[in-house]
């Protein structure tokens, strides 16, 4: 039988805190000098007019470095103590010792009062879903309350309270966890996770089933679209009323500058020169952006997008330095293994709104340049040799090319009745990505059940 294995869990400390205390007293120390030299620290000259409000404004920081000063002093027990996670046969105790007049605590969440275990990705979060509230949490490890908005991956009974573990503890529990109960780990296909159960992480598919719940959970069928006659272009380029409006706002800037700058309307001499200094900046600086942008015309304007078709996709992008030379990568249908939606990405705003993903995950091998060649259509192609989710370890045969895919959610549902079931290829917008995939290839596509129902 394996021993329980403890993970220590670094306390906060006091560094921060005290460095705020020194330059809080140096602050109090700049106003007490002054104020001294001033008054001598004579009570009736400390309240004179002339040095009242330089007294109460010191009077002020040192109250506030006093109230501070106490409080982490106050606090420092519990900022220094020893904290731990054991991780065992019935469950997770976290703990935190007891030091000088803090108190500490020690609560136990059972294997019983676990739900799911997720290791979403970017960066390496571990949470922990329960079904009940734990008592008796020591601060540290806090449970919150998980709601639909911010969780990520199917199968929760929510609310539900949630535990969460950051860097740098959260990969030794999430090793000590799949030592024991490996079963827990969510073992859907809607998150991109850093970590895998080491059954999970072999160069083959495997299953972790569990006896009281099916090892994967059946997700509702998506809705069918139409299939064009034709292929599907997804339109990734810059779009022209952008372009000219960019244009013409430098011109009118540049133009309007010179104008004014000339002196119409006979202004006295003072007030003609400070309007022509204010306008100089902007007019110098359309002077510079105008060409460039001219200059960049063709390539703003070349065709970048994703065809998607009945023999599968070609990603065309712009070739990174030259102004209208594209780069074309075309993988076929049969290179496909599976194509997976993934939803945790959505909680990560861009400057372009939010945005989640599709993952293409390839045989090993395919005709596909990894990196993809160019800039333009938002896809990256990457070489993984193990499962990066329990789910995908069953749907997808490793090593692999995974073909990443951007969309917008929340975008989608515009597309809703601009599906043709027959005609001339079709050119869309963007974010009608997974409808084209799901078109094409239905049987390829896994967590498209959401499809349309993105808030747009």
């Amino acid at each position: 039988m394996q021993d329980a294995r403890t993970v220590p869990v670094a306390a906060p400390g006091v560094a921060v805190r005290a460095g705020w205390l020194v330059l809080l007293a140096l602050v109090c120390l700049m106003l007490a000098v002054p104020l001294g030299a001033l008054t001598g620290w004579d009570p009736d000259e400390l309240w004179d007019a002339g040095t009242r409000a330089l007294t109460l404004t010191a009077a002020a920081f040192v109250l506030l470095l006093m109230a501070l000063t106490a409080r982490t002093v106050f606090r420092l027990p519990g900022a220094t103590n020893r904290r731990e996670l054991v991780v065992g046969a019935e469950g997770m105790d976290v703990v935190e010792h007891p030091k000088w007049w803090h108190r500490g605590g020690r609560a136990r969440v059972g294997w019983d009062d676990v739900q799911v275990v997720n290791a979403p990705g970017p960066g390496e979060l571990l949470e922990l879903y329960l079904t009940r509230d734990v008592p008796r949490l020591p601060a540290f490890a806090a449970a919150e309350i998980a709601v639909e908005a911010d969780t990520s991956i199917e199968g929760v009974r929510i609310p539900a309270p949630r535990l969460r573990f950051g860097e740098p503890v959260s990969r030794d529990v999430a090793e000590a966890v799949a030592a024991w109960r490996p079963d827990l780990f969510y073992a859907g296909t809607g998150v991109d996770q850093w970590f895998t159960p080491p059954q999970a992480a072999g160069p083959r598919p495997v299953a972790l089933p569990r006896p009281d719940r099916p090892a994967a959970a059946t997700s509702p069928e998506p809705p069918e679209v139409p299939r064009s006659a034709g292929p599907v272009w997804l339109d990734h380029g810059e779009p022209w009323p952008r372009l000219l409006l960019a244009i013409l706002a430098q011109v009118a800037v540049l133009a309007g500058g010179v104008y004014l700058m000339n002196d119409p309307f006979g202004l006295p001499t003072v007030a003609a020169g400070l309007v022509a200094l204010v306008l100089l900046v902007p007019v110098l600086f359309c002077c510079l952006t105008l060409p460039v942008t001219l200059w960049l015309l063709p390539r703003a304007t070349a065709g970048v997008g994703i065809l998607v078709s009945a023999d599968g996709l070609q990603i065309v992008r712009k070739r990174r330095w030259r102004p209208r030379a594209l780069e074309r990568s075309t993988v076929g249908w049969d290179w496909v293994q599976a194509a997976v939606t993934r939803r945790a990405f959505d909680a990560v705003p861009s400057r372009a709104g939010r945005r989640r993903v599709v993952d293409l995950y390839l045989h090993e091998n395919p005709p596909l340049p990894v990196p993809l060649p160019g800039v333009g259509a938002d896809a990256a192609a990457s070489e993984h040799a193990g499962p990066d989710a329990v789910g995908t370890g069953r749907l997808v045969g490793y090593p692999a090319t995974r073909l990443r895919l951007t969309y917008r959610h929340d975008l989608e549902p515009r597309g809703r009745d601009a599906w043709p079931g027959n005609g001339s290829p079709v050119r869309m917008p963007a974010h009608q990505l997974r409808p084209a995939l799901l078109a094409f290839r239905p049987q390829l596509c896994h967590g498209f059940d959401d499809l349309w129902e993105g808030t747009g």
